[in-house]
């Protein structure tokens, strides 16, 4: 198996092949015993895990619990799933046998609804350490409830893997104020283990400037934690009124540094590509607001809400507007150094303890109970979007990105000063 375009990319792949290769063996049923799980099992030729995981849980969507127990041995390599090729059939849930099945080609698998599936418990993973900032309110920031709202889907989300483990898993959230430093070196030397909240670029596009480049080369991406609008934001009394090509022309915007460009060019704006804009790429959201308000810049890009509490805690609400047309809609994600081991186990936790809490109504009750505070805090009334907003977190410049990493910080360090 190879990962050809980070996390997502190889999901699908992975996926497709096991799709395609499970519906070829339910059309040419093989002969096979009944498995149960808890037990080695040694793979027969045409067997896949699809059919394997029918059998064992009556599910064949439950393949990735045998793909998830096995990641140690079949690694990304997916030459390794051969005729006696031997993987581990965990158990679901507290450990319990399940009652073998006869060969899906017989007999219906019985499904099971994903908000009663278990967490499969990994016993190489005991905890894992997330890393954010202060200062991209509503999501993140100390000293918002919870941490931020998308702190508190990630606390939520891992509360469930920790009832789940019973006391064998546990995590930590640390902060430090300098988002350059979080890709490069933090998480690429395993610091911590995950960061978050980071926008996934189009890792399937052409020509992506070198940070997109360098995220979607060294890192996967977990399922999406929120969407948000990217939008245009400019003075109050500015001849900007669209996004059209002949209206931007010529005009200088400011991204802030290390956030993705590639939403400029794409629906066919080629805005940096080719050259129809002139851009400035200072370290912060905020002052790309200042030159705004100073008339050095023309527009600023920046997500809904972190762009709204910019200008409201500049003191320039009346001062700056945002083009009612978005640029993109953008989605924010946990990632993970693809050279971390146990990266796929992490990206498992993640995504279906996620799944579990959407399912449960919780995400909802966090995200609104969050947006209705920020905008009563901005002095806004809630849009009719308004569960649609932000942008990319600001990061360091892209050479700091795609630096050579030194040597590790020690994992339990949480430095919360570091600028």
């Amino acid at each position: 198996m190879r990962a050809i375009s980070g996390g997502n990319g190889f999901r699908r792949h992975f996926l497709f092949v096991v799709v395609v290769l499970a519906f070829i063996g339910v059309m040419r049923p093989i002969a096979s015993q009944a498995q149960t799980c808890g037990t080695d099992y040694t793979i027969k030729e045409g067997e896949t895990l699809a059919q394997i995981a029918a059998r064992v849980y009556g599910n064949p969507a439950q393949w990735t619990i045998i793909f998830y127990a096995n990641q140690d041995r079949l690694g990304t390599n997916v030459s390794l799933l051969v005729p006696g090729f031997t993987l581990r059939l965990p158990c679901v849930g507290g450990g319990q046998q399940a009652q073998p099945l006869p060969p899906i080609a017989t007999t219906p698998a019985q499904t099971q609804a994903p908000s009663e599936a278990s967490i499969i418990i990994s016993s190489l993973v005991r905890r894992i350490e997330f890393l954010t900032a202060d200062g991209f309110a509503p999501f993140t920031g100390r000293s918002l409830e919870g941490g931020g709202m998308l702190t508190q889907v990630i606390a939520g989300a891992m509360g469930l893997v920790k009832d789940e483990a019973k006391g064998r898993f546990d995590f930590g959230v640390s902060w430090v104020n300098d988002w350059s430093a979080h890709l490069n070196p933090l998480l690429l030397t395993r610091a911590f283990d995950v960061g978050f909240p980071w926008a996934r670029p189009n890792c399937d596009g052409v020509n992506l400037e070198p940070t997109s480049q360098f995220r979607c080369q060294r890192f996967f991406f977990s399922e999406p934690l929120y969407e948000v609008i990217t939008g245009l934001f400019v003075q109050a009394g500015s001849r900007f009124k669209s996004l059209r090509n002949e209206e931007i022309a010529g005009a200088t915007l400011c991204v802030p540094a290390g956030q993705p460009v590639h939403e400029l060019d794409d629906h066919g704006r080629g805005w940096v590509r080719d050259n129809k804009i002139v851009l400035m790429r200072p370290p912060t959201v905020d002052e790309c607001f200042r030159l705004l308000d100073a008339a050095t810049v023309d527009g600023v890009v920046e997500s809904e809400l972190a762009g709204r509490a910019s200008i409201t805690s500049l003191g320039l609400a009346d001062k700056v507007r945002m083009i009612e047309q978005p640029i993109a809609l953008t989605t924010f994600h946990v990632l993970v150094s693809k050279s971390h081991p146990h990266a796929r186990t992490i990206l498992y936790y993640m995504n279906s303890s996620l799944e579990k809490l959407r399912e449960s109504g919780e995400y909802d009750r966090i995200v609104e109970r969050h947006l209705a505070r920020f905008w009563e805090a901005q002095g806004v009334p809630n849009p009719a979007i308004s569960v649609t907003p932000a942008a990319a977190p600001v990061s360091a410049a892209p050479r700091r990105e795609a630096a050579p990493a030194p040597a590790a910080t020690p994992k339990g360090r949480a430095d919360a000063t570091k600028k």
